[in-house]
């Protein structure tokens, strides 16, 4: 067997990325590249995370045993004491790099000593004792902080698209999006294109991490041109995530963008929005539970969308009445008793984002604050059609940890303004986490 056909049978364009480091002074570096790797939809083997305690020396060979897509080498200063990266993984990974499929880059913090904030692009050879140019030619890229390794995990995505493009174009165009928001994430290859993990709630918390948003802020903008890039026409979401979260990824798949998008839900049934939401017919699915209270003709205006069969008021009363500045609310409810059934959800997004649309114009306003209680897939698919308008999205909490014994309430999540050019997330709003600072 040739080195090649070897490298072939390791390199698996839908694998997790590996992430080579030197502990002592890499560790919060390559937490933070792997997280944003997560939330730019690459899977990652980082051994903090997904190799048991004492493989530290084993973990490349850990990691090829499943099949791995890419690897991003850290460089630090004491990268050159490391004899495992040195004598054990760089050389296969380099080896792999061979493999045309294979993404392999280096992110670094070591600065040209005459030139500050520059890179030494010079140094990986140097602290690892290559040969002068082994390593200047791959991509480098800086590194020192998460907004840097936000950008070199999007540059990972964008070839990780390349790679697969002649798969997804035999796929009929369809690129696979497999998202989690809820779970901790782990290393495998998965039949999804795009393996979107964020940071998952803290023990005890429901709602997101506020870490994770800020990660999902960094990469939806850059969502469109990698469906581009991988000749998709259509997506198909799998997965689960917070409500918040499947609107913001809806908002950078607009009806405007691309024309299908597909949701499978948890029982494999499909929801579906072609094309631009249908324009509400007589045989309403949804309905206001009663008219929209207008308080002033101009203003920012709340709308409570709740289909789960179980009606749950309380939240959404005790927030509208917090709030003295809204111009109108409105509470929609579907009309039918028990679960929504998925072939309804184009007709019910189009109601939905119809009535939302009138109820801001109504009020001279494109400011909307929606408060969401339904299913995700009717959350991703109604995020695709609020462009133009500024979304303020919240997360339902049940027993917030930061005020004991207070009553369930909504929070806010992330602010959307889709359309308005990069990411769809204009900012993140959620407050702190208990703990952290």
């Amino acid at each position: 067997m040739t080195s090649n056909s070897a490298n072939a049978d390791l390199v698996d364009p839908r694998g997790p990325v590996f992430i080579s480091y030197r502990q002592s002074d890499g560790n919060e570096l390559a937490e933070n590249l792997a997280w944003g790797l997560r939330a730019a939809g690459i899977p990652v083997w980082h051994d903090q995370t997904d190799l048991p305690p004492g493989d530290t020396e084993n973990r490349l060979a850990e990691a090829l045993s499943s099949g791995i897509s890419g690897a991003v080498l850290l460089v630090t200063p004491e990268v050159t004491n490391s004899t495992v990266i040195r004598e054990v993984e760089l050389p296969r990974l380099l080896e792999l790099e061979k493999n045309p499929v294979f993404t392999f880059a280096v992110g670094s913090t070591v600065e040209h000593p005459y030139d500050a904030g520059s890179l030494d692009y010079s140094a990986p050879d140097q602290l690892l004792g290559q040969e002068q140019g082994t390593l200047q030619g791959l991509h480098q890229a800086r590194i020192a902080n998460i907004g840097e390794s936000a950008a070199l995990a999007n540059a990972m995505c964008r070839r990780r698209m390349e790679a697969l493009r002649r798969d997804i174009e035999r796929a009929s165009g369809l690129l696979r999006l497999d998202v989690q928001t809820r779970v901790p994430p782990y290393a495998m290859a998965t039949e999804g294109d795009l393996v979107l993990r964020l940071r998952p709630p803290i023990d005890g918390e429901r709602r997101p991490h506020v870490g994770g948003l800020h990660d999902l802020h960094r990469f939806l903008g850059h969502l469109p041109q990698l469906v581009a890039i991988a000749g998709a026409s259509a997506v198909q979401v799998w997965g689960g995530a917070h409500l918040s979260v499947a609107c913001a990824i809806g908002a950078a798949l607009p009806t405007t963008l691309l024309g299908k998008v597909d949701v499978i839900d948890n029982q494999g049934e499909t929801w579906a929005l072609t094309g631009q939401a249908p324009t509400p017919t007589a045989e309403r699915q949804c309905e206001n539970v009663k008219p929209p209270t207008c308080i002033s003709k101009s203003g920012p205006v709340l709308v409570y969308v709740d289909l789960l069969p179980q009606r749950s008021d309380a939240a959404f009363e005790a927030f509208s009445q917090f709030r003295s500045d809204f111009a109108g609310i409105a509470h929609l409810r579907h009309r039918q008793e028990g679960l929504l059934v998925p072939e309804q959800a184009a007709a019910i997004v189009g109601e939905l984002s119809s009535d939302i649309r009138s109820l801001a114009n109504a009020h001279n306003t494109t400011d909307v604050h929606l408060l969401l209680r339904c299913p995700y897939p009717i959350a991703l698919l109604l995020g695709r059609t609020l462009n133009t308008l500024t979304a303020h999205l919240y997360e339902w909490e049940d027993s917030p940890t930061d005020c004991p014994g207070s009553n369930p309430r909504y929070i806010p999540s992330v602010i959307l303004r889709p359309g308005a050019g990069g990411s769809p997330i204009y900012s993140v709003t959620a407050p702190p986490l208990v703990g952290l600072t």
